[in-house]
């Protein structure tokens, strides 16, 4: 059984490392451990299973340590609830530990220009379970109590369900152009930041239910919205606004993927919000360029898109 599980926690850290790369991590640490320094905690050390650390694109002068803990099991989901307070205790832990560890201020170190340094989580809850019904367990977290003892900011929770969006729809983009980037909104919080487009993908994107792509083209950039809910009506409104508003400054070239498109009875909503949308202001400026897919390709979503 221990050599089992040994076998089971092996390939979950390497499925882990996997998505870690997707999203442009490079150069991570990896399976490092921090002294324990507080003794509520109970503990010697905690286990890292991988760390990255960048300047945030999000924020400026800000150092973000991203601390992931990869828990997968071979069997589904059970006890959900207890299950994961005890794996969100583990992490919070960690990051506690850590943030006053002799390890980040090795790693720190390196970087210049930070004034702020922040340690986020993110929890890797999955298992080998195929039956796609059970791979969403947010409602069965909805109403769980963390400890007010915990000291943490920011935690992602990452189950099945969001690593199957993360993966098809990252590598659906990956597949379809080379030269991507992740692009980030210029806000109050960054304005000073002269890059908008990044290899490295911001940790908040990692639970975003949108997540947002440049690509550079013959014609300028492209802009991609990843959407991680289903195609209608309503939301492709929402969502082509805010690309529009986003965008309209640097690209008239949008594509917007949903995790569900049917191109046959859905392509007659496209054309009415392409022309209700696009206004007047629009009238005498390049033409607006939008498509609209699924990033879950099968022969009823396939189109001539030219």
């Amino acid at each position: 059984m221990g050599e089992f599980s040994k076998y089971v926690g092996e390939i979950g850290e390497a499925i882990v490392n996997d998505f870690l790369n997707l999203f442009g991590w490079r150069n991570m640490c990896n399976n490092k451990k921090v002294d324990c320094c507080v003794s509520a905690h109970d503990k010697i050390t905690h286990g890292i299973d991988a760390l990255y650390v960048y300047d945030s694109f999000l924020q400026k002068q800000t150092l973000v340590s991203v601390v992931v803990s990869a828990k997968y099991s071979a069997s589904p989901y059970s006890s959900v609830r207890s299950t994961f307070r005890d794996h969100f205790k583990d992490i919070a832990y960690a990051i506690e530990c850590y943030s006053k560890s002799q390890l980040k201020r090795n790693i720190t170190k390196q970087f210049s220009g930070s004034s702020r340094k922040d340690d986020i989580g993110v929890l890797f809850y999955l298992n080998n379970d195929e039956n796609e019904e059970k791979d969403n367990i947010k409602g069965q977290l909805t109403n769980s109590r963390i400890n007010s003892n915990l000291k943490f900011n920011t935690i992602h929770i990452i189950d099945n369900s969001r690593s199957k969006f993360l993966l098809e729809s990252l590598s659906y983009i990956r597949n379809k152009y080379t030269n991507y980037g992740f692009f980030c909104n210029s806000t109050t919080l960054n304005i000073s930041l002269s890059t908008k487009h990044t290899k490295i993908m911001p940790v908040e994107y990692i639970t975003s239910p949108i997540i947002p792509i440049s690509v550079a083209s013959d014609n300028g950039k492209r802009f991609i919205l990843l959407c991680d809910f289903d195609f209608s009506k309503e939301s492709l409104v929402l969502v082509f606004k805010l690309a529009r508003k986003l965008c309209a400054d640097f690209t008239n070239q949008y594509e917007i993927y949903f995790r569900r498109y049917n191109a046959l009875s859905d392509g007659p909503i496209v054309d009415e919000v392409k022309m209700t949308q696009i206004s007047e202001d629009d009238i005498g400026l390049a033409q607006v360029d939008l498509i609209i897919d699924s990033y879950n390709t099968n022969f009823r979503n396939i189109k001539d898109e030219k």
